[in-house]
Formats: C-alpha cells, structure tokens, sequence
C-alpha cells in the first residue's frame, strides 16, 4: 500500500505532496537499479502535511531516541525542522530493502522516512511507519562457485558468478550464519570447493567481501564421465536390462 493511501492523502493535499506521494516509502524497489533507488530516496528530504494533518516526510536524520519516541530533524538549505516522532505497538517498522524491522534497531544518525498524524501543537507526529533507509543499505546476495576455503579463518572465496559487481567475492562466516545444505543446517566443514553457494549478508565498501548471515550449499551433481571405467559400469547396466543408460555400450561385453 502507498504511504499516500495509507495516511489519507488525497486531493486536499497541499500542492507540495504532489511531486512526490505517488511513489511508496514502505515497498522495496523492484524496478531498476535497486541501490541507486535506495540512494536517491535516502539522500532527498521532502515534508507534506495534508489539510487533516496527516504528515509525510523523508530525508530526516534521528538525533535522540527517548523510550518509544525518535527525535529526527529535516533539513533543507538553511532552514532545519525539529519532529518529535511516536510509536507504539501498531506502528510498521521497515528496513531500506523492504524487510520488517523494530524501534530497536535504530540508531541516531540513522536516516528515516516516517508517515503519521499530527498531535498537540509544534511538529509532534504519531506514527504509523517508519522506514531506516540506513538500515540493510549495504545488504547483498552473491552467487557463485567455491573457488577456495580458508578453514581457520571460516571463510571462502567464490568465482565470478550474478552479483551486481561480476568479481570474486570472499565469503566471511561468523558464529550465527546459517548455512543450509539440501535444504537442511550444516556446518562449515561441509562445504566443499566446486560447491554452488549463495550467500547473503553484508558488504564492505568495495562489495569484495560479505559478511554472511544466511549461506545456502549445493554439491555439484556426480557426473560417471567418459573414463574407461564409467564405459564399463554403461555397458553392465545395459546387458542386464537397466535402460536408464540409454543404448550407448549395449552391445558391449561385461568385462
């Protein structure tokens, strides 16, 4: 549901919710360049207030946390707002990407992006969402093949594989990643170099090393290959009436 919807914005709005209240705080982008949306949301800081007070604002920074109330300030050119913001149980709390999140993990200095209603005088706003754009900025999901496994260091490095960046990636492991092999938990120690892993979690500045917290192990499916010996375990197969080999070595003798 759009953030215009969901705090009755309408027709009544004033003419400077207008530029913006089409697109959704609350949504994680789906279309286009996904980071570069993130970006360009957190950095930009637009305030609209309807004539039923109905509030949404972006681009402020948090400067205090007080129990269930964030104090946050918007800026713009030389001019700086000061909002008290509440919450309680039935408001919606959200990550940059869209996953669900708590009052607890933000942080001053965090950005956010909240809608609400008006209460008492000054800019005191009850909130129905918050959205911390600063909150899994930096949250990626690499593909690729185990190229190499550093078991002290509890950590891996993966071939070029769909990441956004096309490079290798080393994969750190912690205490609490989780690590599902066959659709069941395992250990590190399974993993095995040629292994087909995706990893998600967090990056660093130059997206070459993530910090996983949930990695998910495939083993390359065995192949009997073209040797001598598979030829042989071919042909036994199909003189005993197992077709599952096709007809390549059927009349071939059982050595």
């Amino acid at each position: 549901m759009k953030f215009s919807k969901q705090i009755g914005f309408g027709a009544a709005s004033v003419a400077v919710a207008s530029a913006f209240v089409l697109s959704p705080i609350i949504a994680s982008a789906n279309d286009g360049n996904k980071d570069a949306n993130r970006i360009n949301a957190s950095q930009r800081v637009e305030v609209a207030i309807n004539a039923a007070g109905n509030v949404l604002v972006r681009g402020a920074k948090v400067t205090g946390i007080s129990g269930s109330t964030l104090t946050v300030t918007t800026t713009a050119g030389a001019s700086t707002l000061s909002w008290a913001v509440t919450t309680d149980g039935s408001t919606a709390f959200v990550t940059s990407t869209g996953s669900g999140s708590t009052l607890g993990a933000i942080s001053v200095g965090d950005t956010v992006s909240f809608a609400g209603a008006l209460t008492g005088s000054g800019l005191s706003v009850k909130a129905n969402a918050v959205k911390d754009w600063t909150l899994g900025a930096n949250q990626r999901s690499v593909s690729g093949t185990v190229q190499s496994i550093n078991a002290a260091g509890t950590s891996l490095v993966l071939g070029k594989g769909n990441d956004d960046n096309n490079k290798n990636v080393t994969v750190q492991f912690t205490g609490s990643t989780l690590i599902v092999l066959n659709g069941a938990t395992t250990t590190f120690a399974s993993i095995q170099t040629g292994d087909k892993v995706k990893a998600t979690g967090i990056v660093n500045a130059d997206a070459t090393v993530l910090t996983a917290t949930s990695v998910t192990v495939t083993h390359p499916t065995p192949s009997l290959g073209n040797d001598d010996f598979a030829k042989r375990i071919r042909i036994w197969f199909s003189n005993h009436g197992f077709g599952i080999f096709g007809k390549d070595g059927k009349h071939g003798e059982d050595h």
